[in-house]
């Protein structure tokens, strides 16, 4: 209003008013322009704090040091911290422990590979102290606890008034760098993800760490997405492992982690099982510190597509927004009947749960029809799956570890020589697990089933609308459970109910992919785990997908995505191999063998 005032006043000719209005016009499109400013929020306990000497750094990093004797000294040219701070002051980073300046860990290498490819300003806040547990009381910590115990949390502060919570203070210190510098940032800021590497001193309380880890990452998200009025719900949580070699590893620790990647979508868990320590048995050494940091990066740029050739792996197959997995329990006989044949006609499979022992002997069928083997052969030769619930439905974490080995070995055997195929997946009877069952049971598994959702008595027409909506929504993978369809325990009051719903989820086929348990659960596993190292070419670009699990359990191709719109036509080679590639309207899909080499890329642009 003050500009046309102005312009009137000064009798300015229409033609310089509308130049100027032009000008002020661009101006604003530039600014809408700008791009958010990136930052990372890391936290831990002493593997994130630091304990390897400065003299160790790699000498891409000593390059930027200006004490060129111990290297205590230096500046990253982009990268900003702010570290176990309350007053949201950045300044330039440069490796050093919490209380120790010539210590460094996995991030400072995280940070110097995201300079390399941003060239822009980013903002890290940190906040670690070494020794620290989440469970709250804990007789072997610090006195100061990561707990996200909502009644705990009431009754303390943060550390720095004087209370016990590192969560508070790790939460304090991110208010305080988005009041005092990130709010203020031109163009704006978006926190891209949570890094985290913690549990050491949690070994006296392994059995709680599932449930105390998965409560920190929610508070944290929860806690971010209630500061900013933006969603962080699905804000990325990237984390490693415990060594092996660690004299504070516990196995049901490091399954707590597994199970928690396994589950949550947004949670990428990179293995350390078998990199080294120094001599205190607890610390990394300079080597395991450059492959976790680099590791972290590289999931990185796969969440954030930071490679700049729009290559990335899609989440799901064919890229699809979600994924679903059908699975029945208990081997009834309308299974092999009714319900294959309905999933057949769909084009689905399914994952259907057995235990031999009701397969075998009909004094343990409770009255309930079963399947026969010859059966089960027919549907697993047509794509079904057929997996162990168990050999008898016992509680497995009420056995012995003879009994637990029994209960799942000889079933798994029992239907190998009945179907020809060797589950690679469990269901646990009644569904009770617990950490250490669920370490035992995925050995030598792709996975195991710990969570689901119930389809069967109480299910109605909405809840089932209901969850469909959520799953796109969330962008998840979703696992049904159900009994029996028209007897059997829990089945539905209205089979009509589950025809028609399997009817739904087929008109959302161009965005729900339906594969069984055993497909998606591999999918997902290797998804998380691969990185790809991506260099420009004279014609396109070029990919070496890099992946650390067993090649003869992960079979599943994965959709590589090119995300480029009016992309006429794209050539792709791995190795002798041409692949199929589709063409879409804003970019192309191609399937490849992650464990299968380099890939070679050419795009040709309209």
């Amino acid at each position: 209003m003050y500009f046309f005032k102005w312009a009137h006043t000064n009798k300015m000719n229409k033609k310089n008013s509308l130049f100027i209005i032009f000008c002020l016009f661009f101006v604003f499109l530039v600014s809408a322009q700008k791009k958010n400013t990136h930052v990372f929020i890391t936290a831990g306990q002493s593997n994130t704090d630091g304990r390897v000497s400065n003299k160790l750094l790699p000498e891409y990093i000593k390059k930027l040091a200006i004490d060129t004797v111990y290297f205590k000294d230096g500046a990253y040219k982009y990268c900003k911290i702010s570290q176990n701070r309350n007053d949201g002051h950045f300044i330039p980073y440069f490796p050093k422990g919490r209380i120790s300046e010539g210590f460094w860990t996995y991030d400072a290498v995280t940070y110097y590979l995201l300079e390399q490819v941003l060239q822009e300003n980013f903002y890290v806040v940190k906040y670690v102290v070494g020794g620290t547990s989440i469970q709250y009381p804990n007789d072997t910590a610090k006195g100061r606890y990561w707990s996200a115990n909502t009644e705990w949390l009431e009754k303390t502060v943060s550390f720095e008034k004087k209370g016990k919570s590192l969560l508070l203070s790790f939460t304090d210190a991110i208010d305080a760098a988005i009041d005092s510098t990130l709010s203020k940032l031109e163009g704006g800021y978006q926190i891209d993800a949570f890094l985290w590497h913690q549990g050491e001193s949690d070994d006296r309380y392994a059995g709680k760490y599932y449930d105390n880890l998965k409560a920190v990452i929610a508070y944290v998200r929860n806690h971010l997405t209630e500061k900013t009025g933006k969603d962080y719900s699905k804000l990325p949580f990237v984390f490693g492992s415990i060594p092996e070699s660690n004299r504070h590893y516990k196995p049901e620790i490091d399954a707590a982690m597994k199970r928690i990647a396994n589950e949550d979508p947004n949670a990428y868990l990179i293995d350390m099982s078998a990199q080294e320590l120094q001599k205190d048995r607890t610390h990394f050494n300079e080597k395991s510190a450059e492959y976790l940091g680099k590791k972290v990066y590289k999931t990185l740029d796969k969440i954030l597509i930071l490679n700049g050739s729009g290559f990335r792996v899609a989440r799901y197959k064919d890229d699809k927004a979600c994924a679903i997995s059908f699975t029945f329990d208990d081997g009834l006989a309308e299974h092999y009947s009714l319900v294959a044949p309905a999933m057949e006609k769909l084009g689905f499979r399914g994952t259907f749960w057995v235990n031999g022992r009701t397969i075998a002997d009909t004094t343990y069928q409770r009255g309930f029809a079963r399947m026969t083997w010859s059966q089960m052969k027919k549907m697993a030769d047509k794509g079904h799956e057929i997996s162990s619930h168990g050999w008898a439905h016992r509680n497995v974490t009420k056995l012995s570890p003879e009994e637990l080995h029994h209960e799942l070995e000889h079933n798994d055997t029992v239907i190998f020589q009945n179907t020809g195929v060797f589950p690679r997946t469990f269901c646990y009877p009644g569904n009770a697990k617990n950490n250490e069952t669920i370490a035992f049971a995925e050995k030598n598994r792709i996975g195991t089933r710990t969570l689901q959702f119930s389809v069967g008595g109480k299910s109605t027409r909405e809840n089932l609308d209901r969850r469909l909506a959520d799953l796109l929504g969330n962008k998840g993978w979703g696992v049904t459970m159900t009994h029996g369809i028209t007897y059997g325990y829990d089945h539905f009051s209205d089979a009509g109910i589950f025809w028609e719903y399997l009817k739904k989820v087929k008109t959302l086929e161009d965005r729900i992919w339906v594969g069984t348990f055993r497909e998606v659960a591999a999918y997902v596993k290797e998804q998380k785990a691969v990185t790809c190292d991506v260099a420009k070419t004279d014609k396109g670009f070029s990919v070496v997908p890099r992946l650390a699990l067993d090649k003869n359990l992960f079979t599943e191709p994965l959709t590589a995505v090119i995300g480029r719109k009016g992309i006429k036509k794209v050539a792709v080679r791995q190795g002798k191999k041409k692949l199929k590639v589709r063409i879409l309207q804003d970019k192309a899909l191609f399937d490849f063998d992650p464990f299968g080499g380099k890939i070679d890329v050419e795009v040709i642009n309209k």
